[in-house]
């Protein structure tokens, strides 16, 4: 049955591995032999006892005599070269036979790297779609486990109002973000109990940047160059059910960073810190950036620049991974039109990175899927 040749097919390619594995050993000890045989031949033997030309005094060169063997170093990096070079093959054979087994999960595989996510991610999603004889869609279902994935945290900032921060790394559209927010909430209820607060002293223009969009919907800027006139700033805002606070930004890598952080920590009791992302940013950086600026509490993120994103996968492995609730989303300049709340449009984000392959049309190398998912697609076909 197909099942028993299946079966035997697994238990043939574990053999295979297994015999692989053990030459290689087999010719490490071989090689590691012959080079401490090649290494005691080119030793000095001591004389024997008792021979004239044998010096009998006490002044001894204690001194250690570091011997670099040009030939055990040349040994180690081959077999480490053929260590990889065996891995590289034996995935190549895994993936190739998942893939006679079950195009299909080969196939979600390879879309899943399409949109830019993340090995350790995309096994995550292959393990919510079961069997892979069910899976009859290599879009549709691999996207609605992804969905499932998606962390989105429940956001009532605009409805229920409250002081909230954009944190970040320069030049990820914090202030735009902002002035979206403002009035988004100023053409639902007015602005009338809207307070903008600019919290950079470092950007020149800054202020001026974040007034220009609050004189449109009637807004006053208030300015805090410390922690200590934020603090007294704040106490003055109580009356206004909506603060949004526009900080400078930081890079992750910033030595400043722990000290900027723990200046706005300070405030975490009365303030809702959100980290601003941008999702042109490498997969690496942004998880970088999440871990860095989780020394403050984040209720959540705000994944901006949508629409100049190649891929949308490295933004959402990144936090899938550091499990960041998603807020919001915004995918243009256009005020306040381009803020979408995440809770309601995860559908919505995943049609938009699927529609962003057939513009940046990124390429699959199958080398690197088989490296990458060769256990995988062996495990589950």
């Amino acid at each position: 049955s197909d099942a028993r040749q299946a079966d035997a097919a697994e238990r043939a390619a574990a053999l295979a591995e297994r015999r692989a594995l053990d030459a290689l050993e087999q010719r490490r000890a071989e090689e590691a032999l012959a080079a401490s045989r090649a290494l005691a031949a080119r030793m000095p033997q001591p004389e024997p006892v008792g021979s004239p030309s044998v010096d009998t005094s006490l002044d001894l060169d204690l001194t250690p005599i570091a011997i670099a063997d040009p030939s055990l170093t040349s040994m180690r990096s081959e077999i480490a070269s053929l260590r990889g070079l065996l891995e590289r093959q034996v995935s190549s054979l895994l993936w190739a036979e998942g893939t006679r087994r079950s195009p299909q999960l080969s196939e979600a595989l390879r879309n899943l790297a399409r949109l830019g996510i993340a090995p350790d991610v995309a096994q995550q999603v292959i393990a919510r779609l079961g069997q892979p004889d069910s899976i009859r869609h290599a879009w549709q279902q691999p996207l609605a486990a992804l969905s499932e994935l998606i962390p989105v945290g429940s956001n009532r900032l605009l409805t229920d109002g409250g002081v909230a921060a954009l944190v970040g790394p320069t030049g990820v559209g914090k202030t735009t973000t902002i002035a979206k927010l403002a009035a988004r909430y100023a053409m639902q209820y007015g602005s009338d109990d809207i307070a903008l607060v600019c919290a950079d002293a470092w950007r020149i223009g800054a202020r001026e940047h974040l007034a220009a969009f609050a004189s449109i919907i009637g807004v006053k800027v208030h300015a805090a160059s410390d922690g200590d006139e934020l603090t007294r700033l704040l106490d003055s805002l109580r009356g206004k059910k909506l603060v949004l606070i526009d900080t400078e930004g930081v890079s992750q890598r910033d030595a400043d960073l722990a000290q900027r952080l723990a200046a706005w920590s300070s405030q975490a009791a009365r303030v809702r810190f959100y980290l601003t992302l941008s999702a042109c940013s490498q997969e690496a950086a942004l998880d970088e950036t999440i871990r860095s600026f989780r020394r403050v509490p984040l209720a959540g993120a705000v994944v901006t620049k949508i629409d100049e994103a190649g891929q949308l996968g490295c933004a959402l492995s990144a936090l899938i991974r550091q499990q960041l609730p998603l807020a919001w989303l915004t995918d243009g300049q256009n005020i306040p039109d381009d803020l979408h709340p995440a809770e309601r449009r995860k559908l919505w984000l995943l049609k938009r990175a699927v529609d962003c392959l057939a513009a940046s049309g990124p390429q699959v190398d199958e080398h690197t899927m088989a490296e990458n998912y060769g256990t995988v697609s062996a495990t589950h076909a």
